[in-house]
């Protein structure tokens, strides 16, 4: 991978410099590319779910749509990744058990 990120730079720095260096354009498109692949691994390792010995997970709780109420009858101690008394697999920090948020992922009922 990053052989092609070498190659569209130059590519780009070809493209919009006739001199060789790089234009200011191809810069922050390259920049802006770069940065959204690494939020988007950040997020996704983020989002995964292990139960290690650390309390409550790493994601913000504003990524994470987190709020202190439920929404639509789902709570927090309804939801899988809830670790009682207070904190989750997932959202960083100490919430509520009557909380919400996007990870919320119903417990199943026993049969």
């Amino acid at each position: 991978m990053p052989n092609q990120e070498c190659d569209d730079l130059e590519r780009a720095s070809r493209e919009h410099a006739p001199n060789g260096t790089l234009s200011r354009r191809a810069f922050l498109r390259l920049s802006m590319t770069g940065a959204a692949i690494a939020a988007a691994g950040g997020l996704a390792s983020s989002c995964m779910t292990t139960q290690s010995g650390a309390r409550g997970g790493l994601t913000p709780k504003l990524l994470a749509g987190y709020q202190t109420s439920p929404r639509q009858g789902q709570r927090c101690a309804g939801c899988v990744h809830f670790l009682r008394p207070n904190a989750c697999e997932i959202v960083a920090g100490e919430i509520s058990p009557n909380g919400w948020c996007h990870f919320y992922n119903p417990r199943r009922r026993a049969s």
